[in-house]
C-alpha cells in the first residue's frame, strides 16, 4: 500500500510534469526518508551492513576469476543499497529477519548463475536458490514476519535469478520471453505508481505462482541438458503473461467502479 509520504512525492511529481526540477525534490526527499529510516531501524541497517561486508569477502574469492569478482562484488553493493534504502518497508519490525536474510541471499545469484552456467556448481545455485524462494515465504508466515520488504524482494529478486537463469539455459528468443515476463510487470508497477500513486499489485492481485514453478522446472531441465526444457520454460511464461493480463484487467475494472471513482 502506498503511504500518505509516498503519495504526496508522487502528487507533487505528477504536478509539476515530471520536470528535472521536480526529479531533484523527489529524490533529494526519498534519500532523506531513508536517512530517517536507517535511524530509526538502526539494528537492521547494522545487519544490512554485515551481509554486504560478507558478500564482498565472499565475491573476493569468486572462483579464481578477478573479472567475476568485481561483478559479482558490484551487484552485492547494489542489492545492499537498494535494501538499506529501503528499510522502512519492515513496517515496524525492528530486525530484517530470517526470511528477508534468504531473499537477499537470493538476490546476490545472479552474476554467480551468469559466470557458471550449466556446470555443476551453476545447477547446484539455481537449485538453493529455488529452495530459498520456498523457504522464504514460509519462514516468514511461521514466524509472522511478512512485511511490504519481504513482498517487494520476493517478487523482484523471482525476476533477477530466472532471467539469469534463462540466458544461460534457454535460447536467446526464449530467454527474452522470460526477462519480459518479469520486466513488463515491474515498468506497469512503476507506471501506476508515478502516474496514478497507487499500487495495482494489490488490487485484483492474480498469483504468478504456479507458472512460475512451471516455468522454473523448465529452466531446471534446460540446465540439466534433458529434453523439453524450454517448451515447458515457455508454457510457463506464457501462463504468467496471462496471470499478468488478468491482474490488469481486474485493476483497470476496479478503478472504473463508482466505489474507485467516489473515492479518488
Amino acid at each position: 500500500m502506498t503511504d500518505a509520504w509516498t503519495r504526496e512525492l508522487l502528487t507533487d511529481l505528477r504536478e509539476a510534469r515530471f520536470r528535472p526540477r521536480a526529479w531533484s525534490r523527489f529524490l533529494r526527499r526519498s534519500f532523506a526518508r531513508a536517512r530517517e529510516h536507517r535511524r530509526a531501524y538502526s539494528r537492521a541497517h547494522r545487519e544490512t551492513l554485515a551481509l554486504g561486508a560478507l558478500g564482498l569477502a565472499a565475491w573476493a574469492e569468486a572462483f579464481g576469476r578477478p573479472g567475476v569478482a568485481v561483478v559479482g562484488a558490484a551487484w552485492w553493493v547494489a542489492v545492499v543499497l537498494m535494501v538499506d534504502w529501503h528499510l522502512g518497508l519492515l513496517d515496524g519490525r525492528e530486525r530484517l529477519g530470517p526470511a528477508n536474510v534468504l531473499s537477499i541471499l537470493r538476490a546476490g545469484t545472479p552474476p554467480a548463475l551468469l559466470a557458471l552456467g550449466t556446470a555443476p556448481l551453476g545447477i547446484a545455485v539455481f537449485a538453493a536458490a529455488g529452495a530459498s524462494d520456498v523457504l522464504d515465504g514460509a519462514v516468514a508466515r511461521r514466524r509472522g514476519e511478512t512485511t511490504r520488504l519481504g513482498h517487494w524482494l520476493d517478487a523482484s529478486v523471482d525476476g533477477l535469478v530466472l532471467g539469469a537463469a534463462a540466458l544461460v539455459a534457454l535460447p536467446p528468443w526464449a530467454a527474452a520471453l522470460v526477462i519480459a515476463r518479469y520486466a513488463i510487470p515491474w515498468a506497469l508497477v512503476a507506471a501506476a505508481y508515478f502516474v496514478y500513486g497507487e499500487d495495482p499489485s494489490r488490487s485484483g492481485f492474480v498469483s504468478g505462482r504456479y507458472p512460475g514453478l512451471v516455468l522454473y522446472g523448465g529452466l531446471s531441465l534446460s540446465l540439466l541438458g534433458l529434453p523439453g526444457g524450454t517448451t515447458v520454460a515457455v508454457l510457463g511464461v506464457l501462463a504468467g503473461f496471462a496471470t499478468l493480463a488478468t491482474t490488469v484487467a481486474r485493476w483497470q475494472r476496479g478503478r472504473e467502479s463508482p466505489e474507485c471513482q467516489t473515492a479518488s
